[in-house]
């Protein structure tokens, strides 16, 4: 059954994806010639090597190459930033180091860009040939213009637990630099001396800056909160609730939804999940419930914003074998791509369903991207199925929820336990790693750890 389809033309003209750190931004371009035979008009980090070039900010070597794929060191990068600042070099600083002696050229910039606490250095080293990766630039970048640290979340291999996670989020939100189409940051990257500049470019005027971040890491849950307002589902309704004034303002009801003679569809029931992202909000839904039966048949997921308004919603039908009836659960969104499980084995009744330690059962997951026309089957794995409960419900006598205690999701990762213990599942490099044999039957995720009940009732921790 497929009665909405989002085309893939509308998805890629809604979102733009954040390029790779290479200028995303198209200048007017200089007419003076490019100094450095290595570079090429037209292309962007040109343009931003240009316009550093004639602010006199950047030079390039005694040859007459520029090098713009060479990585940049620390010390080249520190004279980059006193020039883009107007920081004068001190004549006689005082600052001493055990890898850099006062007679090196590049002394005086290191222990000026030290003294301002700019760029640092780590039990008196300063490793000025260092290459620089892509979380030193963000933080270098922000403390140097001074930008607040950022703690929203905005790529999927940059968690809480990263010391530069507030950096990278604040140079990303500043639009200074960017991510790549998965949606990670690769911040253990080395940041090349054309990637430099167009960061550094971007840092120092806004015209030059990258287009309204996107991020690409989301929320999930039966309350979800952003910028000071709660979103829910309460009974029919998809409420926002303002967290000062208390005030609930109604984005959906069930009577917003386009219906079809015979077929009971439930988009809106308390207990459903709620995923929300860049201001969008994705809740996955039973796309037609057997009357009689009590159970779904199709499952789909519809699309808002946080303004609401039924003209504002899009859906896309989640259907992997319309012949079999398969339970679609574990819905996530990260970027512009959905993932979920599905049963491999046909279950025709949720009469059965309770929340005891049940027998493993084969889950396979999905990934579906806008660029692909059918979702994509990742792994088959075991799970030990146990279902959570939605808190409320009316409509539906077992209660049974969208999502499986024995299977969590953190942007770039899939936890999953069963008979044989604990494990985790690398949703970007596609890696299976058991993290205990612990018999488990209840799990949750913090921003840092991986927490499990056994089946004793002891509690577990590990770190991601």
């Amino acid at each position: 059954m497929k009665k909405f389809l989002v085309s893939l033309l509308t998805i890629f003209l809604l979102f733009s994806f954040a390029s790779i750190a290479q200028a995303e931004t198209e200048y007017p371009p200089y007419s003076d010639p490019i100094p450095f035979k290595d570079l090429q008009k037209g292309n962007g980090a040109s343009w931003d090597i240009m316009f550093l070039y004639k602010k006199g900010i950047i030079g390039g070597y005694p040859d007459g190459t520029f090098r713009p794929n060479e990585p940049i060191t620390r010390a080249q990068a520190s004279a980059m930033l006193l020039k883009a600042l107007d920081i004068p070099v001190q004549e006689n600083p005082t600052a001493t180091f055990k890898d850099v002696s006062k007679s090196s050229t590049h002394y005086r910039t290191l222990a000026t860009i030290n003294e301002k606490g700019i760029l640092r250095g780590d039990n008196g080293y300063m490793r000025p040939a260092e290459q620089t990766t892509r979380a030193q630039m963000a933080a270098i970048l922000r403390r140097a213009f001074e930008l607040p640290l950022e703690q929203k979340p905005m790529f999927r291999d940059v968690s809480p637990a990263h010391w530069a996670y507030g950096d990278i989020n604040s140079a990303a939100l500043n639009r200074i630099a960017g991510g790549y189409q998965n949606g990670t940051f690769k911040p253990g990257n080395p940041v090349t001396r054309a990637q430099f500049s167009s960061f550094l470019a971007r840092a120092i005027d806004d015209k030059m800056k990258l287009p309204d971040p996107f991020s690409y890491v989301s929320q999930k849950g039966i309350v979800v909160e952003e910028d000071g307002f709660q979103y829910t589902i309460k009974g029919e309704k998809l409420v926002k609730i303002n967290k000062k004034t208390k005030e609930e303002t109604v984005l959906l009801t069930e009577r917003d939804f386009p219906t079809q003679d015979g077929l009971w569809e439930v988009h809106l029931e308390t207990g459903f999940p709620i995923i929300l992202q860049n201001s969008m909000i994705y809740v996955p839904y039973w796309a037609a419930v057997h009357q009689m039966e009590d159970y779904p048949y199709a499952y789909g997921v519809f699309q808002t914003s946080t303004q609401g308004g039924k003209n504002n919603t899009k859906y896309t039908e989640l259907e992997i074998d319309p012949a079999n009836i398969r339970s679609i659960r574990n819905f996530n969104v990260y970027g512009h791509d959905y993932y979920y499980t599905v049963e491999k084995n046909i279950r025709y009744s949720y009469n059965s369903f309770d929340d005891s330690v049940n027998t493993d059962q084969t889950l396979i997951l999905y990934h579906k991207s806008p660029f692909i026309a059918d979702p994509v089957k990742v792994i088959e794995f075991d799970a030990r199925v146990i279902f959570e409960r939605l808190e409320g419900s009316t409509r539906f006598p077992t209660n049974v929820s969208q999502n499986n205690k024995s299977v969590k999701f953190d942007p770039s990762t899939m936890f999953y336990f069963n008979k044989k213990g604990v494990f985790s599942y690398g949703l970007l490099d596609g890696k299976t790693k058991k993290l205990s044999g612990i018999q488990a039957k209840d799990m949750k995720l913090t921003d840092t750890t991986v927490e499990i009940v056994d089946v004793n009732g002891k509690k577990h921790s590990w770190k991601k």
